[in-house]
């Protein structure tokens, strides 16, 4: 999508550009701590179950605090939460960073803290995309969103290399970094000049009703419903599984943590790819095709990654399936926040993030599991095999009602 004759081009945006690099330092940050805290229980444990566990922590933590996080969010001014957010993201990580140094990594400080840091981002999240939506005009959208799942990808790639680099110098090393990227994201917001007020207060945020706000929305709308749960919830849950079966062996043959940084980093050359090209394709005419193909090619990069053992090539495979699912994706964020009446966007994210991690908890300790009991290569022909199932559910769903909402 192009900038409009309106407005100036997004890139004179102060405020856009502020929110940008808030969001590299804060996004680095947790790139970085999310490598390093499953290396740090495996380097402790010898356990990719309990380094799964982290995972299946964080996703049934948000499951639970993400709708009363959406209604906060809509009751609340927008940057000043996303401000205390960072500071206290900031402050866990340098507390972890203490007691590593001191070598007392306890698996349940880790579990504690991802449970908190969970919470935090639940309350983030939302509130970034209201924050958004008021610093941008609303032709721009598409092309900011672009830009900042490019920024994503980036740092996927940038984030593990480093991670897995800092981490095989000191373990502890990662968490003061990330702790230092937080602080460097609040001053970005503090110069922030866009404020993005609640609307008019109709009540307690917590009734049943205002909870329940955002989620009666998204399905309210069949689209956003089918893809929320069959793309969203299913392939999120696999996926991740995926991503710690291939950390696990990678980091059976190189505990250093760098060989897994590098998979990660491939990866997402493959979603930086797309989200790049995707404002240049305009909003595509065929969102839902997107969405079954680009499962479809997960069906068949998965089962590919038993036949591999270099985590460049394997990083490769998955990195080409990614390039369509980011293209889907900026169509797919785009639409929906500019369905999203401005006084229910943050219940409304808080909805589709709560269909999209249903099946989240299951998908980490999962593939723990299966490397545990089976070995890497069964459990990546089988976790494929999950996925077809769902690409087959997609193409029953989308395909025949390519014009119905």
């Amino acid at each position: 999508m192009l900038d409009t004759p309106a407005h100036p081009p997004l890139r004179r945006n102060r405020d856009f550009r502020l929110i940008w690099l808030g969001g590299v330092l804060a996004g680095l940050g947790s790139m970085i701590g999310n490598l390093a805290m499953p290396l740090l229980v495996l380097h402790e444990t010898g356990s990719p179950a309990k380094a799964g566990l982290l995972g299946t922590v964080s996703a049934v933590t948000v499951l639970i605090v993400i709708i009363p996080a959406g209604s906060i969010v809509d009751a609340t001014e927008r940057r000043r939460l996303m401000i205390r957010c960072q500071v206290a993201g900031s402050l866990i990580a340098a507390v972890i960073a203490v007691f590593v140094l001191a070598g007392h990594p306890v698996l349940v400080l880790l579990l504690i803290a991802t449970a908190v840091v969970s919470v935090l981002g639940s309350l983030y999240t939302p509130a970034s995309s209201a924050l958004l939506r008021d610093a941008v005009p609303a032709g721009q959208l598409g092309l900011a969103i672009s830009r900042l799942q490019a920024r994503t990808a980036a740092l996927q790639i940038a984030g593990p290399l480093i991670g897995g680099a800092l981490f095989s110098l000191a373990p502890a090393l990662p968490f003061g970094v990330r702790a230092l990227a937080l602080l460097g994201s609040v001053v970005c917001l503090l110069l922030l000049r866009t404020r993005s007020a609640p609307g008019p207060a109709d009540g307690s945020p917590m009734t049943l009703g205002s909870l329940t706000a955002g989620f009666r929305f998204v399905w309210g709308h069949r689209y956003l419903r089918v893809v929320l749960f069959v793309y969203g919830a299913g392939l999120t849950a696999v996926y991740s599984a995926v991503m710690l079966v291939a950390i696990s062996a990678s980091a059976e043959r190189d505990p250093s943590g760098r060989s897994s940084g590098l998979l990660v980093a491939v990866v997402a050359v493959g979603s930086l790819a797309g989200a790049l090209l995707a404002p240049r394709l305009g909003t595509p005419r065929h969102p839902r095709l997107l969405t079954v193909l680009s499962c479809w090619a997960f069906a068949a990069a998965i089962p590919v990654l038993a036949l591999l053992t270099r985590p460049a090539a394997m990083g490769a495979v998955l990195g080409a399936a990614m390039f369509l699912s980011a293209i889907g994706n900026v169509a797919f964020e785009t639409e929906m926040i500019r369905l999203t009446p401005s006084d229910l966007i943050g219940r409304a994210e808080a909805g589709a993030i709560f269909i999209s991690l249903l099946a989240q908890p299951l998908g980490p300790l999962g593939g723990g599991l299966l490397v545990e009991n089976l070995g890497s290569r069964p459990a990546f022909v089988l976790l494929g095999g999950v996925v077809a199932v769902l690409a087959t559910l997609l193409t029953v769903f989308l395909i025949p009602r390519t014009r119905s909402i």
